[in-house]
């Protein structure tokens, strides 16, 4: 730590980090570059869906929708570029303020190393000299007084040349003593000088740093509404980015380091005052290896008390065991359940999760694996079976409308049923997670793979930390799946290129496409095995990904002129024509009271008859190639390269015989 006393200041007087603000401005700017281009798309599609290419009032409410999106999409944009540029100018103030600062302490340093060598000196040359002057004048008395007169005996006249030299060696020590004092003065002025320094740089950060928030205040007011709350965001992390201690060469201070270093009571009270802190770690969560690290080098007492003080990063922290997590987040839970400041829609979460809480059978553990519940909108996952122990490990991503804010009661009985179906098979000792921890694109956003990028990174992170927890903290190897519904396969084939860790199989069922700018082939997803499914009767699963230009896994079911995605193995779901019921619809779960758009592309399947409904063939082979289980399926499993290929040729075959057709005016 700098001792700031020498220019009078207990602490750092231009305290930051311009590494950290000259990320954000980067940040910033790419964001709004980013939004720059996707409003470029966007206007690509509304010239595409113009009238009289697309009219009637279903294509106005769709150009309504469209143009509304972009002008939100143009106004995010210019907010993150004016962002970037104020982000930028403070960068450079606090630079130019801490360098001022800097160079202030090292020449007050300087100065007071001088002073404290001058006053030695003027101490020593004051008695010097002090005595040559009295000397000096005692022998110029003796000299006058017996130039002309014998002195008594034994008295020492000095002699003329005596005298003169008596007196140029008094003259040299005053001269030198008065030099020593202007020494010390100059020294006393450049301290003086120094501190003044100090006290106009802390003003100049104060006042940059002053304009800085203003400025971003201008932004973020200039459109409340603001697109995923990236200036919020920004905005509440001001305060710490302005007291965070400087680092030099390290970078920045990583989120892992600010965990270990900070101690707990200033942790706790960093995250009181800057709740998004909690957001970054969701967001940009610490490699799962160093979290493992860290946490096993604590004592269990260490870590109670780190669950205590901060649950909700501790609760979402991949690479923490699983039991250790649930703790952290029954606190947080607990405490959701008491905030009456709670909105209608978090009040019916909360509602929801009563029941996905409980056992899918009597004595299975229930863990509550992630909990950001003031997330917008909220996200968590819960797990059936202990996951630090379980064999094998699946997780479960859902699709399109299927986010725990709207379908919290459905998915957590389909992983509740994957787990039924799994211990069916004697697997027993079976963990499942029902996983909630992305933005679930509605009917609008399903055809981009926004969503899809941004909840990627979340489930590669929980992947990699499944497997640190297993392999650092138990004695068991657990064999690690994914399932995913719908657009949740959009999401979890992306965040499976991401992983470090290769998964056991992924399976894909009643896939919303795969988009192939990203995952490129089958031999992109780290896994041993991959695997599709899409009852016949499903029909909306196809259309959502001819419509979004995403790749269909199942080439038997894919559109004609849509694109097929090869190299999957196959399995049914329509059901052996005999105790295996067939899958009737798109959703995981069958009702028997479908809604007035229920019949579109089959989207509710009737009452037990999703795709994870209890006793479909659909369930049947989940399990049993999540489980490794082969034998236990029900029906082939078929290879999809063969049929994807033919399939995409022959799409490109009926697309240049359009083109052809439209270009020769027919």
């Amino acid at each position: 730590m700098t001792d700031w006393s020498p220019v009078e200041f207990d602490d750092d007087p231009t305290p930051g980090n311009v590494d950290v603000v000259d990320s954000l401005t980067m940040d910033f700017r790419a964001r709004g570059a980013w939004f720059w281009s996707i409003s470029g798309l966007l206007s690509a599609v509304g010239m595409q869906v113009g009238a009289p290419a697309w009219s009637g009032l279903a294509g106005q409410a769709f150009r309504a929708r469209l143009s509304a999106l972009q002008v939100a999409i143009d106004q995010a944009s210019k907010r993150n570029f004016e962002a970037g540029d104020a982000s930028q100018k403070w960068a450079e103030a606090m630079f130019a303020a801490q360098f001022d600062a800097d160079r202030a302490l090292r020449a007050a340093e300087e100065a007071q190393a001088e002073i404290a060598v001058a006053e030695t000196s003027m101490l020593a040359l004051a008695g010097s000299c002090g005595q040559a002057i009295v000397a000096v004048e005692e022998m110029t008395h003796l000299f006058s007084t017996y130039a002309n007169t014998t002195p008594p005996p034994k008295t020492q006249v000095p002699s003329l040349a005596e005298v003169v030299a008596a007196k140029q060696h008094a003259e040299m020590l005053r001269s030198d003593r008065d030099r020593a004092a202007r020494t010390l003065e100059e020294a006393q002025e450049r301290l003086e000088q120094a501190r003044a320094d100090a006290r106009t740089a802390q003003w100049a950060f104060g006042d940059a740093e002053t304009r800085f928030a203003a400025a971003i205040e201008r932004v973020a007011s200039a459109s409340p509404d603001s697109l995923f709350g990236d200036l919020q965001e920004f905005t509440a992390a001001v305060g710490t980015l302005t007291t965070m201690e400087k680092v030099t060469g390290s970078g920045g201070v990583t989120l892992l380091s600010m965990l270990g270093r900070l101690p707990l009571d200033q942790l706790k009270a960093l995250l009181a005052g800057d709740p998004a802190l909690a957001q970054q770690f969701w967001e940009n969560p610490p490699a799962p290896e160093a979290v493992a690290g860290w946490w096993h080098s604590l004592d269990a007492k260490r870590r109670a008390a780190y669950i205590q003080a901060v649950p909700g990063i501790i609760g979402n922290l991949p690479g923490v065991p699983y039991k250790d997590r649930n703790t952290a987040n029954l606190i947080s839970y607990e405490a959701a359940k008491k905030d009456p400041s709670l909105t209608d829609a978090q009040r019916a979460v909360i509602a929801a999760m009563k029941k996905a809480l409980t056992p899918p059978d009597k004595d299975v553990p229930v863990q509550l694996v992630a909990f950001n519940f003031f997330a917008e909108p909220p996200m968590l996952a819960v797990g059936y079976g202990d996951l630090d122990t379980c064999w094998p490990t699946t997780w479960c991503a859902g699709g399109m409308g299927f986010g725990a804010e709207d379908a919290l009661e459905d998915w957590s009985t389909a992983g509740k049923n994957l787990w039924r179906a799994q211990s069916d098979l004697g697997g027993s000792n079976s963990g499942v997670v029902a996983a909630f921890e992305y933005d679930n694109p509605d009917a609008m956003g399903v055809n981009f793979s926004d969503a899809a990028k941004n909840g990627a990174a979340r489930l590669a992170a929980e992947l990699d930390g499944n497997a640190e927890v297993r392999n650092g903290f138990s004695s068991t190897y657990s064999p690690i799946s994914v399932t995913a519904h719908s657009y949740g396969t959009t999401m979890a084939s992306i965040g499976l290129t991401l992983v470090k860790t290769k998964i056991d199989s992924f399976v894909m069922v009643g896939s919303a496409g795969i988009d192939t700018s990203v995952v490129r082939s089958v031999s992109a997803i780290r896994a041993d095995r991959v695997y599709t499914t899409a009852a016949s009767p499903d029909q909306l699963a196809p259309f959502g990904a001819a419509f979004s230009g995403r790749a269909n896994p199942n080439p038997d079911l894919t559109l004609p002129f849509g694109e097929s995605f090869g190299g999957a193995q196959s399995f049914n779901s329509d059901g052996d024509g005999k105790d295996l019921l067939a899958v009737d619809g798109h959703n995981p779960i069958g009702t028997s009271d479908r809604s007035t758009l229920g019949w579109i592309g089959n989207t509710e399947p009737s009452e037990g008859h999703g795709y994870y409904d209890r006793n479909t063939q659909s369930l049947q082979n989940i399990a049993a190639v999540t489980t490794g289980k082969l034998e236990k399926l029900s029906g082939p499993l078929t290879d999809t390269g063969k049929k994807a290929a033919e399939h995409n040729r022959q799409a490109a075959a009926n697309l240049e015989r359009l083109s052809r057709q439209v270009g020769s005016g027919r």
